[in-house]
């Protein structure tokens, strides 16, 4: 807080004691002077450190204006329309001409001359002006002249002082070698004399050649840049404002005023040239650097994406049989782009081969649709497993698992290329399907369903059971019931050690269903683990007869089918109902 209040207090100071030297040049007015330092400064001080610092503004132009000419009520309307144009142009130029950087662009550059140089400085201007008419200090007649020459006066202060200011106030600093800045001490120097002998009155033969410091400007705003050419700018005005008052120079007339106004509008204008050739330069420097950092940037990618290429072949060839790189083209199509040693010895083609025939060659027929989808998946970002039939060069029929992952140039950009591993499946699959042929085998050998007499089966179950495994027991047993026209079937678990409440209840159901084809059934070999299983499964046990064993199951049957199948009704025969835990081996 401390210190930007003394900061606020220096630039009331600063802007004061500009406005006392700008007034002494004042001629056709006490309060109107064609040479105005102090509108630069409060239009970059405006930009620079905000809209906060008018206090600064209005303190200083009050102080600078009361002890000139006029009454406090002047000085105060003077003050006022000084700072409402440093504001106002503040506002136009942050709000059209990109602000502290309005220098950058040529483009801004002629929106601030605009706005801040033509625009702002009128509202000056104008409250100047008609506060020393209605105060009496100034003449009605008299009012065009007086504002116009207070009017150019501010907008050379403006283009000359705000852009000197503005520029070397930004950061970065300049971190240049000793070499640009002894190149610039020259340019200034060089700079410095002619415009001595154009506007300094030594060589009067050259006092009808203002043009003649233009070139150098030009020179020095294209090699140097902007902040260079702003300060020569301000050197070249500094030096033609001495000589012009000094009545030398090529802009002497009958009058001083006059002279400065026809100066001031010559400085305006070269400035704005001077600072429009930087900014060029400088933005083709720009454009010229970004170029260059996106051709890097571009090469990197370029070899990041060739070192990945090289990765990927590298553990494709370890973990696949072949690895191929498809680049995607921007209608969709996908073109064959690299592919491992392997690629050839599997499939038989070369990658020339496959450019020239396309996919159709390799893919097997049936699985086009398969593989129509796969590509859009994989076109749409997704990463794919898939298995599929080739067609190799032979004419022979392999199984092929693909690995498909899609790569972008950027992160939310289109994919460009889909790596593909791939690994020749063919002999796994024809072993799975041996190997579930055998388990099928060994499933149907291992639950038979033995016809032990007529009409007695019995079912003895080894291993575990799932559900598949429950229905294949039950349409065996069915079968078989409905074929022998069996009366007593022993379901023999003792070959079982566990099975979980989904299939004990297939078992059950299994074992009311025989009830339905007239056949009585026994339960044998249950253990205590299984006996609770069959319990919890909340179905009516009441009529399943189970022993412990299975030569106790098939005595049971014996006397059952003494009885024609059916238990009699009064009989002690030690066969006992799901009700209670079931006897057997107490170890089980």
């Amino acid at each position: 807080m401390v210190r930007r209040f003394w900061i606020f207090l220096i630039l009331a100071a600063v802007y004061a004691a500009a406005a006392k030297l700008g007034l002494k040049l004042a001629f056709d007015h006490p309060s109107a002077s064609a040479v105005w330092p102090p509108t630069g400064i409060a239009l970059a001080a405006c930009l620079l450190l905000g809209y906060a610092v008018w206090p600064s503004i209005l303190a200083g132009a009050f102080l600078a204006n009361i002890a000139t000419a006029g009454s406090a009520a002047t000085s105060l309307g003077i003050a006022a329309g000084n700072t409402l144009e440093a504001v106002v142009g503040c506002y136009l130029v942050t709000r059209f001409a990109n602000g502290r950087a309005a220098f950058d662009r040529p483009q801004d550059i002629f929106k601030f001359a605009g706005l801040a140089g033509l625009v702002s400085t009128a509202v000056s201007a104008t409250g100047g002006v008609t506060s020393l008419a209605v105060g009496g200090y100034a003449d009605w007649a008299q009012y065009p002249s007086i504002w116009l020459t207070w009017w150019l006066g501010d907008a050379a202060g403006a283009l000359v002082v705000a852009p000197f200011l503005l520029l070397w106030s930004q950061a970065p600093r300049i971190r240049q070698s000793w070499a640009y800045w002894s190149e610039l001490f020259l340019a200034l120097a060089l700079i410095g004399v002619v415009s001595a002998g154009v506007f300094g009155g030594r060589f009067p033969a050259l006092h009808s050649l203002e043009f003649l410091p233009i070139p150098i400007l030009v020179w020095v705003a294209f090699r140097l840049g902007r902040r260079a050419a702003a300060t020569a700018m301000v050197l070249v005005s500094a030096i033609a404002i001495w000589g012009t008052l000094a009545g030398v120079g090529p802009f002497i007339t009958a009058t001083p005023g006059w002279a400065l106004l026809r100066l001031q509008a010559y400085m305006s204008v070269i400035a704005i040239m001077a600072l429009v050739v930087a900014a060029a330069v400088a933005e083709r420097g720009r454009v010229e650097q970004e170029r260059l950092q996106e051709a890097a940037a571009r090469h990197r990618a370029y070899e990041a994406l060739e070192k990945s290429e090289e990765l990927h072949r590298a553990i494709a060839e370890l973990a696949s049989d072949f690895a191929l790189i498809a680049r995607v083209e921007p209608d969709g199509t996908l073109v064959p782009e690299a592919a491992t040693e392997g690629f050839g010895a599997v499939t038989g083609y070369t990658l020339d081969e496959l450019r020239e025939r396309g996919w159709g060659v390799l893919i097997h027929p049936d699985d086009m649709p398969l593989m129509a989808a796969v590509w859009r998946r994989v076109l749409s970002g997704e990463r794919i497993a898939e298995e599929n039939r080739i067609i190799l060069k032979t004419g022979a029929v392999r199984w092929i698992r693909f690995h498909l992952q899609p790569f972008r140039d950027e992160k939310e950009g289109p994919v460009v290329r889909i790596l593909t591993a791939a690994q020749d499946i063919t002999d796994r699959r024809a072993a799975l399907e041996a190997l579930r042929a055998q388990q099928e085998l060994i499933r149907q050998l291992s639950t038979p369903v033995l016809r032990v007499r007529e009409r007695l089966l019995i079912l003895p179950v080894i291993g575990e059971i799932d559900p598949a495994r429950a229905d294949q027991i039950s349409d065996q047993l069915l079968g078989s019931i409905r074929s022998n026209r069996a009366k007593v079937v022993v379901i023999d678990l003792t070959g079982v050690a566990a099975m979980d409440a989904t299939v004990a209840e297939r078992i059950l159901r299994t074992a009311q269903a025989c009830r339905v084809l007239g056949a009585s059934v026994i339960v044998s070999g249950v253990s205590r683990e299984l006996g609770n299983v069959l319990v919890h499964t909340g179905l009516d046990l009441s009529q399943l007869v189970t022993k412990g064993d299975l030569q106790g199951g098939i005595e049971e049957a014996e006397q059952l089918l003494r009885h024609d199948g059916r238990p009699p009704a009064t009989r002690n025969s030690g066969a006992r109902a799901m009700s209670w835990q079931p006897t057997g081996n107490p170890d089980r």
